[in-house]
């Protein structure tokens, strides 16, 4: 079992880090930048560690919350308004609703009789390139990275 010691002073066990931390870093330095980073004043008791994963874990949370509302964002359907001015409901797939209004767009076009009605669907159409353009093609959402893996930014 070796000794850590943070600030020259304080020293915490490998046992009790791990047993707080779940894992042990790789050298006193690495705890001693935790510390900082989390803010906490170390004072040589395990309370120390326990506030320092509590805060580690708090904000491993907040960043995951946020990820999630982010991706959550990005469900909104940027073709929504233009599907439904044709008559389609968005279902926020891209590839479906993409295939769906050109098909709904093609038969429309066909049925079309006079040019005003030719010049819309065309607008329509100019309109769809932005509204479907590879910007705004969702990617696949990104999982978060585990708690384990965050920790390991910090004591290592």
């Amino acid at each position: 079992m070796s000794n850590f010691t943070v600030n020259g002073v304080y020293s915490y066990t490998s046992a009790n880090i791990y047993s707080y931390l779940g894992r042990v870093p790789v050298n006193s330095a690495a705890l001693e930048r935790a510390f900082d980073d989390f803010n906490i004043t170390p004072t040589g008791s395990t309370n120390d560690l326990k506030k320092l994963n509590s805060a580690m874990y708090e904000e491993y949370s907040a960043q995951v919350q946020e990820q999630i509302k982010n991706q959550n964002n990005q469900q909104s359907i940027p073709w929504a308004g233009l599907c439904a001015q044709i008559g389609i409901q968005a279902t926020g797939d891209y590839d479906k609703d993409y295939a769906a209004f050109n098909n709904a767009i093609q038969l429309l076009s066909q049925s079309a009789q006079d040019g005003q009605a030719m010049t819309y669907f065309a607008g329509l159409r100019s309109e769809a390139q932005r509204a479907f353009g590879l910007s705004n093609k969702p990617s696949d959402p990104e999982s978060p990275i585990s708690y384990q893996a965050y920790q390991w930014q910090f004591l290592s």
